[in-house]
Order: C-alpha cells, then structure tokens, then sequence
C-alpha cells in the first residue's frame, strides 16, 4: 500500500499547473506524475512507468526529467 503524504506547494507550481494546463486529462495526469514521482518504492527499484523520470545527459549537475505523457516531452 502507498505512503500517505502531504502534498506541500510551497512554490506554487501545482496551483500554476492548475490555472493553465488546457484540460482535465491533463491535470489529472499531472497529479499522477506527481504521485509517482513522490512514492519511495519507484526510487528504490528505479521504476517510473507513468513519468519515465531519467537523466539528463550532456550536464555536469544531476538535473533530472519527467514527462506528464508520451507526447508532452
């Protein structure tokens, strides 16, 4: 079962989201991008099925990407 956690937004970033992803799918997409990215069992096993998180190559700090879907990256 998932850890229950609090979703904290201390920069504003999903209450921006919300304002201007054009429609519901993907808002709720965006949330479970979230999700995802927040769960401590994909870290562990490195499974990231919805946001396929990877690394960016090409730069010497660990900067990091996700994708909402298939099409948005």
């Amino acid at each position: 079962m998932a850890e229950i956690k609090v979703l904290l937004d201390a920069y504003g970033i999903i209450y921006e989201a919300n304002k201007i992803l054009p429609s519901d799918e993907l808002k709720i997409k965006f949330l479970e991008a979230l999700a995802e990215l927040e769960d401590n069992k994909a870290h562990k096993v490195h499974q990231f099925p919805k946001t396929r998180l990877h690394k960016v190559v090409g730069v010497k700090q660990s900067i990091y990407r996700a994708d909402i879907d298939k099409i948005s990256g």
